[in-house]
Parts: C-alpha cells; structure tokens; sequence
C-alpha cells in the first residue's frame, strides 16, 4: 500500500467550500468532477477523487474499506498510463494559490488548539475506548490573549478567559462525535466559565491551573441568520461540560495549554447521526496545543466573525446564485 500511495500526490480538503465556492480553484475542481460545468445541484461530491495534473479524471469513489481504495488506486495507474505528456501536466495559465482559503487566517503568535471528541461509555474507564470520535481545531488571536492576561501574574492570581470561554461552549464543545454538527448562537449560552489560576513560576513561564463550566441550550429556533450552517428544521439539542486543565505562558505566548471536558448532551443535529439516539450521554473533549505545520481552519471559522480572519470576496453560488451568474437544479 505504501509502495502504492507513494506514486501519488495525496491531499484532503473541505468538500463544501470546493463545491460550492467561486474561487478559481473551487471552479476547476467544480468542472473536473462535474463533466466541464460548475455544480449547480444540492449534492455532495465527498469522496476520492484521482486527477492527472491536467485535469483528466481517473478514478473516484466513496469508501473506508482499504481494498477498495487499493484497487481505485491501481486502476487509476492503468489509466494514467495511456495519457500523453499533455495530459499529464497543469495547464498554462492555472493560478495555483487560493484566493481564500479559510486557513489563511491562521492566528500567528496566538493560540491554536486541536480539539479531539469521543463518545464515553457510562461505565468510564472499564468500558472499552469508543470508535466514535472527531476533531476540530480552536484559534485566538495573539492580540485576542493577550487582552485576557492581566499584568499581575503573581503566585496566587486568578482570572477568566472569558473570550475563550464563550468560543469553546458555542463552536468547540459540540456533538460531532458521529457527523457534522451545529454551532451555538451567543444567546443559547447559558453559562461559559474558564478560570485561570498562577500556580508557580519557573524557566518554562508563567503555569496556570484551568477549570471551567460551559453550558448551551438550543431550541427549535435557528437564531444564526441564513449562512451555509442554516438547518431545514429546528432540532433541539443540549452540552453541559465540566473543564480542568493547566497552560504555560512565557511572556509572549502559551507554549503548553492543555484541556480536558466532559460533556452531557442531549438530542440531535441534522447531520450529527443521533436521530435514535436522544441521550443523555457522556462525550469527552482533548483540546492541546496544535503542531506548529497544521493550519487547519476551525469547522466553525466563518462565524467567529473577526477582522482576523479574512473571508472569501467571492459569493458562493448557493448562498448568491444570480452574483455568480448561475442558476440552481
């Protein structure tokens, strides 16, 4: 497998915004699976795909099962094989940088964090680890942490962090531990606490002591506006999590910060996968420090609503179909 993966250039990508976005290179993947045309339909194109550089589809699937994947691979080989020296290279004239990309905004110098969730069983650490699990990723600013540190970091200090507080409850401590779930809107937050506690100074920094309490409940209304997010039916649904966990600041940047929740959750998403499964049961989260090299944009990026991270000047065609020129099927 890896004798065979090693002759392909593999990458993944956020399949919304490629299919449904008006940057250039949403436009050339929109044609490259979609027959020379831009989508204009509801559907997903989520899968595998397998291009040569100049755009000729080989292959495509949707699947997790090894051998089918192996065997996607080895017959795009055979096609590929039969292109000529054209077809095997980018076209003149393709810009290759994105216009927008939502990692762009990525927060140099501030805090970005990977966010693991997973299901728990009620008989805790007895019980074998869940296959049910999914990450995100978390940003702040460097100037948004810096507002919250006060200038007294003595023995002993205590303070909140009530920005990352309120942006971990409604984008970071969510059901999507079985599929894609909704944000909160800042009105369903009905408590959002991080504490942050000087414990004692060394040559690493400032070491803090966290704990926290969140809690969101959302009802039938949809109170975030119409965006790519917005459900078709209202879908009531609860998180509740207890917060500990400890950081270290060394004067310009935490270079450890390390969460641990435990969530209670109640009913479902529209596409979260607990539509026979209302609860309540137990999720818990993992949130560290993200390797410096992953830039991956937080699922939520577009409604953390910041000048920070920049946002794409393009309509997609969904949400503007007469601004893109184009007409929905």
């Amino acid at each position: 497998m890896l004798e065979l993966a090693a002759k392909f250039t593999c990458a993944a990508d956020e399949v919304w915004r490629l299919q449904r976005g008006s940057d250039e290179d949403c436009v050339l993947f929109q044609r490259w699976v979609n027959g020379g045309e831009r989508i204009t339909d509801r559907g997903s194109r989520q899968g595998l795909w397998v291009f040569a550089a100049g755009g000729r589809l080989l292959g495509a699937g949707n699947t997790r099962s090894i051998d089918a994947v192996v065997a996607l691979l080895e017959d795009a080989l055979d096609a590929y094989a039969e292109l000529d020296e054209t077809q095997r290279r980018i076209p003149a004239g393709i810009e290759l940088d994105a216009a927008h990309r939502w990692e762009h905004g990525y927060p140099e110098g501030g805090l970005a964090l990977l966010r693991l969730s997973r299901d728990l069983a009620r008989e805790g650490l007895a019980a074998p680890p869940s296959s049910r699990w999914n990450r995100d990723t978390f940003w702040c600013s460097a100037d948004e942490v810096s507002a919250m540190l006060p200038e007294d970091l003595g023995l002993g200090a205590t303070f909140e962090l009530p920005l990352i507080a309120t942006r971990l409850a409604r984008f970071c401590l969510v059901d999507d531990v079985r599929g894609q779930t909704l944000p909160y809107a800042p009105a369903e937050i009905g408590e959002a606490r991080l504490v942050a506690t000087v414990t004692h100074r060394n040559a690493d920094g400032v070491h803090f002591a966290l704990r926290g309490h969140t809690r969101a409940t959302a009802g039938e209304l949809w109170q975030l506006g119409e965006n790519l997010w917005t459900p078709k039916r209202g879908s009531p649904h609860t998180m509740e999590c207890e917060i500990i966990g400890m950081a270290v600041f060394n004067g310009e940047r935490f270079t450890a910060f390390d969460l641990v929740a435990v969530g209670k959750r109640t009913g479902r998403t529209q596409f979260n996968g607990r539509a026979k499964d209302p609860g309540p049961s137990l999720i818990g989260f993992r949130l560290e420090l993200a390797p410096p090299n992953l830039h991956l944009a937080p699922a939520f990026a577009a409604l953390y609503e910041v000048a920070w991270i920049p946002r794409p000047e393009l309509a997609t065609w969904r949400l503007s179909p007469a601004e893109c020129g184009l007409e929905e099927k």
